[in-house]
């Protein structure tokens, strides 16, 4: 059995993958809109947020003979946890990481983490558009004060609560399910009148480049985090290397 760890729009490229090959695989999501997404006839899904000692049971229980790590670029802890109980296991780890393409710009400034980033924008001036999630949105609120801001979430109860819980109101918010075009970006950075754009380094499917070309079109500031430094053992890119890869387990 496989354990196929979601959080991504790649994640359920791989169930597909896995499907047509009749590999049999466990996706794991660790919120009820992943399940809604990832939920297809004879898909096993499961929501789950694993600890060192739940993901050990987890594996004895289903036979887990390989994992696939599709999480998301950001989910740093969860991804060093299941190296670590991998290795201890003794059962193959792959990683499947979004790919990065795009090209510098005056535009754009990469920092380190979100600390570095807000140690910028207070030295600045003006609105700042929040394209980083609602589970940082209290850490922005506090650094850059909430009326600074305008953030884009996921349209739904979950996210919601925490931003309200941050002082964001109505009128900052944009609860929008992606992807979203470059038009569209334009259209919203310019409603909230950012003069900033602060987003994370997710990826091509993440949807940073469609971001990143509205700001040079507005010209305005894209603020990206750099994406963590893991030390994956195995990493592929493409899903046809993951498919070979998959091949050398099974």
């Amino acid at each position: 059995m496989i354990l196929l760890l979601g959080g991504t729009s790649e994640s359920l490229d791989i169930a597909d993958l896995l499907d047509r090959q009749s590999w049999p695989y466990i996706l794991t999501v660790v919120s009820d809109y992943g399940q809604t997404l990832a939920a297809k006839p004879g898909r096993q899904v499961q929501e789950l947020a694993f600890s060192p000692t739940s993901f050990i049971q987890f594996c004895h229980e289903h036979q887990i003979q390989l994992v696939i790590d599709a999480t998301h670029p950001f989910a740093k802890n969860i991804s060093q946890l299941v190296i670590e109980q991998t290795q201890h296991l003794q059962i193959p780890y792959i990683r499947f990481e979004r790919a990065n393409s795009y090209q510098s710009n005056e535009h754009f400034l990469f920092y380190d983490d979100a600390a570095a980033a807000c140690e910028y924008l207070q030295t600045t001036t003006g609105q700042i558009y929040l394209s980083t999630g609602s589970n940082t949105a209290a850490q922005y609120a506090e650094a850059l004060g909430v009326q600074r801001l305008h953030i884009r979430i996921l349209p739904t109860l979950a996210a919601l609560s925490k931003i309200q819980q941050a002082g964001f109101h109505a009128n900052q918010i944009d609860a929008l399910q992606g992807p979203f075009s470059k038009k569209l970006n334009i259209e919203l950075f310019q409603r909230a009148q950012a003069k900033f754009v602060l987003t994370k380094e997710s990826g091509t499917r993440g949807g940073i480049q469609e971001k990143m070309a509205a700001c040079v079109a507005l010209k305005i500031v894209c603020i990206i985090i750099k994406r963590p430094q893991i030390n994956y053992p195995r990493q592929v890119n493409t899903l046809r290397d993951l498919k070979e890869e998959v091949k050398q387990f099974l």
